[in-house]
Formats: C-alpha cells, structure tokens, sequence
C-alpha cells in the first residue's frame, strides 16, 4: 500500500471510528402485512416508523456534529473527505428513511385494498 493511501486510511478511521460509537443509528421498525394486520396493528407500526424517521434525523445531527467536533485544525483535504463522509451517510440515511415510508405506505394501502367490498 502506498504511504499515502495509508495516511488516508487512518485519517478516515480516526474521524469516522469515535463517531460511530458516539452516535446510534435508530433500529428499523417492523411493518406488519397489510393484507392481515389489524387497523391498531398498522397505526402501532405509523407511530413506529415516525419513531424511526426521527430518530434518522436526530443521528444524522449528532453524525454532523461529531464530525465537526473531531478536526481541531483541518486541513482542506480533511474538511473534503469529512464532507464526502458526511454527504455518503446522509445520502444512505435519507434512502433509508424514505425505503421505510414506502414500505409502510404500501401496507396501508395492501390493508385499505383488502377490507373494501367486492363488487
């Protein structure tokens, strides 16, 4: 491995290791079947899933801040990769969140599809 490639290494792990202990990520909620859940059921996992998309929000906060806090005198390639760090886990926390609400929104619509009248 080059030295470079290296020093690179360690400056990422240095950054993103304490913020990955200082910061939890909320644990996905569980979505019941629409076509068989109950109406309380499916209102239990909306409070859930909105538990869960602000928890998402909260981590992502704490994530930028930790990330802030560590450099005490970045140099403009640190503050980059920082910010490609940053920009990589917001992106996979917002198709997270987004993954979550549709799964959801497809349950109550499956749940809505399964108790109207037959014609």
């Amino acid at each position: 491995m080059k030295l470079t490639t290296k020093i690179a290494i360690s400056c990422l792990l240095s950054i993103t290791a304490p913020m990955a202990f200082a910061c939890d990520y909320p644990e996905r909620p569980s979505i019941p079947d629409g076509n068989t859940a109950s109406k309380d059921e499916l209102l239990a996992a909306k409070e859930a899933v909105n538990a869960y998309l602000a928890g998402v929000d909260v981590y992502l906060t704490c994530i930028e801040k930790a990330a802030v806090a560590e450099l005490d005198s970045p140099t403009p390639d640190d503050l980059q990769r920082r910010d490609e760090m940053l920009t990589k886990k917001f992106d996979a926390a917002n198709d997270a969140k987004e993954m979550v609400g549709e799964e959801f929104n497809q349950q109550v619509r499956a749940y809505n599809a399964a108790r109207q009248p037959a014609n």
